[in-house]
């Protein structure tokens, strides 16, 4: 049997004053902790957890000292975990339908000294299996979560390959900026009530690259495409008589 892991280390420390009570004790379960001067140092030797158990008590006094601050991690206690009775001492936390990166981010959004968050992740496998080995780097600030693993950076290099052998002598005809259709996100959600229920902010860099790169493969510009060709071969026929008509 192989075992999985993913040794995770976040930096920088984060100061103990940027979190709320809750943010606190849900990320002192998710991770290992050591002190670090007036923050907490977050790390998991075998890999982030996202079901565990915490005493009653500890959540409930958690809940009432952080009840002023929004965040991520309040609305979903909130939404998805049952409120325990009084013959409750533990109540079981499942966090599969959160990343714990959102949490981050809403540390550095309210931190008035952390810019950034850097999660670098380790993939490990106690048997030498192809799928065990690899890698993540994930950069979270207060407008973005961005994130490559190792497996993408060799698509990268390859695809950069590929690009350069094919695309010799071609040129960028229509760009989809992923700025813009972040600004249009907000403005659709904005506008429109009825679109969805999410928050902008939900929508991560990923989604809109990869939703960016679906839109392209389904788009059919060819009509375009061959009217721009013609223009440029015009263009290019009345640049060769004009060097042909030029003196000496």
């Amino acid at each position: 049997m192989a075992d999985y892991h993913s040794p995770t280390v976040i930096q920088p420390t984060i100061p103990s004053a940027d979190m709320t009570a809750l943010e606190r004790l849900i990320l002192g379960h998710i991770f290992d902790t050591e002190a670090d001067g007036d923050g907490l140092y977050l790390f998991a030797e075998i890999g982030p957890s996202d079901s565990f158990e915490l005493p009653v008590p500890d959540l409930r006094r958690a809940i009432a000292a952080s009840a002023d601050t929004e965040s991520t991690v309040n609305a979903y206690i909130s939404e998805r975990i049952a409120a325990p009775t009084d013959d409750d001492t533990h109540v079981e936390i499942d966090l599969s339908g959160m990343s714990w990166e959102f949490i981050l981010q809403d540390i550095v959004r309210r931190s008035p000294t952390l810019d950034h968050v850097t999660a670098i992740s380790a993939f490990t496998c106690t048997r030498m299996r192809p799928d065990g080995f690899g890698g993540m780097a994930v950069v979270i600030t207060a407008d973005a979560i961005r994130g490559k693993s190792t497996n993408d950076i060799v698509e990268d290099f390859l695809g950069d390959d590929a690009h350069d052998a094919l695309y010799a002598g071609t040129h960028v005809l229509l760009r989809v900026r992923e700025h813009a259709v972040k600004e249009q996100i907000a403005e659709a959600i904005g506008a429109d009530p009825d679109l969805t229920s999410i928050n902008p902010d939900a929508v991560t860099e990923s989604d809109i690259r990869s939703a960016c790169l679906d839109v392209v493969a389904c788009s059919d510009l060819s009509e375009e495409q061959g009217a721009a060709e013609f223009r440029a071969a015009v263009a290019a026929i009345r640049a060769a008589e004009r060097r042909d008509q030029a003196p000496g």
